[in-house]
């Protein structure tokens, strides 16, 4: 199936009877625990049926096809961010920067991780993914930062994508090696706390050697925990999500780096 036909078996609409959204949500949730268990090769529509509820017949009047609820699924874990466009650079990055970092927490990376890794061999698939999730996302950075030059609050020559790809930059990394560089082992309750997480302590062991579950024994477990989390609070995330002093200290570098100041020196110091 090509890419945008994928992406389209997501989202269509159906003719019937209105959807019941707790069905969609319990699919929804039991997929990510499949991806999360047996990873993209791995993945059975019969298994999600089974851990939803829902009878197959009905999964496939919602997704057309295995990789569409495979991509829904993986669209679930993924930030979809939006452009704020709240007519300040400030308050734009402020906004994003929580729901960029939210993706970037444990078991939520990993289970992206594990299955972006496997997508290399669905191309279709991953190309679907890119768009929807990944591309869309880091859009939504570039535009904050493009519609910001417009209005004349940053250089008229920002390249906005550099610009874009900075800031997730910093995000990602600071999640993936920061926490050692800044003083914190992962796991550590100030570390749990500075996050908001629920539960603190030393990694528990996971599969493939993957760690950063905070004290959480079984991962599976701590997949339906984390992606049960994610989704009730979806409808909330947007105004819920709280900048961080580093994501405060991070918007204002950004903004002096964007302006092509000497103030970029002057934060980071």
């Amino acid at each position: 199936m090509p890419p945008g036909d994928l992406a389209d078996a997501c989202s269509r609409p159906r003719r019937g009877r209105p959807r019941d959204a707790t069905i969609d949500d319990r699919v929804l949730r039991a997929a990510v625990d499949e991806l999360a268990g047996h990873g993209v090769g791995g993945f059975s529509v019969n298994s999600v049926a089974a851990r939803a509820g829902v009878a197959k017949r009905g999964i496939y009047a919602r997704w057309a096809t295995r990789d569409a609820l495979v991509l829904a699924a993986l669209g679930t874990l993924a930030a979809g961010l939006v452009p704020p466009r709240t007519g300040s650079l400030r308050e734009d990055l402020l906004r994003l920067a929580p729901q960029v970092d939210a993706v970037f927490t444990e078991p939520r990376m990993s289970i992206l991780a594990r299955c972006v890794a496997e997508l290399s061999r669905y191309p279709d698939l991953y190309a679907a993914f890119r768009r929807e999730s990944v591309d869309r996302c880091a859009a939504a950075v570039q535009d904050a930062f493009h519609d910001a030059r417009l209005r004349g609050e940053t250089r008229p020559d920002l390249d906005t994508d550099l610009a874009a790809s900075a800031f997730l930059g910093a995000l990602l990394t600071r999640q993936a090696f920061g926490r050692q560089a800044f003083g914190r082992p992962r796991g550590s309750a100030d570390d749990a706390a500075a996050r908001g997480d629920a539960v603190a302590g030393d990694d528990a062991a996971a599969p493939d050697g993957m760690t950063g579950l905070g004290g959480v024994a079984n991962w599976e477990a701590a997949a339906n925990w984390e992606a049960a989390a994610d989704r009730e609070g979806a409808a909330d995330r947007e105004g819920a999500a709280v900048p961080t002093p580093y994501h405060r200290r991070l918007v204002e570098f950004a903004l002096a780096a964007a302006r092509g100041s000497d103030a970029a020196a002057q934060v980071s110091g």
